[in-house]
């Protein structure tokens, strides 16, 4: 990660949603502009670079698909191109031990699976879930547990306690994600039991959900509780977590299922960054600590 501990940097969210919610914040919810990187630098770990294939160590660099519209996971810094959050600084110090420089390429959500599959991206990290039905088609080196939640406006947050409580209520997500399905599920039953009827209103990213919500086009978002929790922080009271969080699930890396050397070098990284103390410093820092998991898994969402 050359150069990272020089460049100032701010927590800031995309600008698109900035205007709404609230001009600059820093990763633990302050209001100074500007934030100093805390990561440390990681030594090479001789062994683990020698598990990379003979491409990825060739060309010196990997490829990893990132978001940036997922705080404090991941977001567009001040310049309004540079991502920075909890995912890159992961990322870029799991390349560190590699021996590798990490080349972060933003894209949507719904199109990293098959990014990864197709050999786009060499890795990606952007708040996926690992879920059993996923790990068909990708392999998931974990690096955070995590889980759902609803973010409604203050007044509504009250009424609302859990997915059954958003009958007759419209309802924001982002395409290809798992609380798609879930508010789909949700409308059916709350159509079989005769209740008002939910409004699933699907945007490709969260920048559109967040929107939906701060003008009234929406009643509520359900999404990723990191972001949730973020997002209602970062409202100064406008927004507010509603019900318990669900579906306990880890958030993986991706990677190419034909790659089990990369899958076990991934892991091996993510480990020493667990042992040496800086995956604590990085959650720390974005204000996430409560994620953290003991050990890096492979595959360990059960559900």
């Amino acid at each position: 990660m050359p150069g990272r501990h020089a460049r100032a940097r701010a927590t800031a969210l995309p600008l698109a949603l900035a205007t709404l919610l609230t001009p600059t914040v820093t990763a633990c919810g302050g209001t100074t502009t500007v934030n100093q990187s805390k990561v440390p630098e990681q030594r090479v770990d001789p062994a683990l670079r020698a598990l990379l294939p003979r491409d990825i160590r060739d060309k010196g660099s990997i490829t990893s698909a990132v978001g940036n519209d997922y705080p404090p996971l991941s977001l567009l810094d001040i310049d309004n191109k540079t991502v920075i959050g909890a995912e890159p600084d992961l990322i870029h110090a799991v390349g560190q031990i590699l021996g590798v420089r990490v080349r972060l390429v933003q894209t949507n959500f719904d199109s990293i699976i098959g990014g990864v599959r197709s050999r786009r991206y060499d890795v990606a990290i952007q708040a996926m879930l690992d879920k059993k039905e996923r790990q068909s088609q990708v392999t998931f080196v974990d690096y955070m547990k995590t889980s759902s939640s609803i973010l409604a406006s203050g007044k509504a947050a009250g009424n609302i306690h859990s997915l059954t409580s958003l009958c007759g209520s419209q309802v924001a997500v982002e395409q290809g994600t798992s609380q798609v399905d879930d508010v789909a599920a949700q409308a059916e039953k709350c159509a079989a039991n005769g209740k008002p009827e939910l409004e699933k209103l699907v945007f490709p990213d969260s920048v559109g959900c967040f929107q939906a919500l701060s003008t009234g086009r929406a009643d509520a978002f359900v999404g990723g509780t990191p972001t949730v929790v973020y997002q209602a922080e970062m409202s100064h009271g406008r927004f507010r977590t509603a019900g318990e969080p669900y579906r306990f699930l880890p958030y993986g890396i991706l990677i190419n299922k034909e790659e089990p050397t990369l899958v076990r070098a991934v892991r091996g990284a993510l480990q020493k960054l667990i042992d040496n103390g800086t995956y604590a410093k990085i959650l720390k820092q974005w204000n996430i600590r409560s994620g953290a998991l003991k050990s890096a898994t492979v595959n360990g969402g059960t559900a």
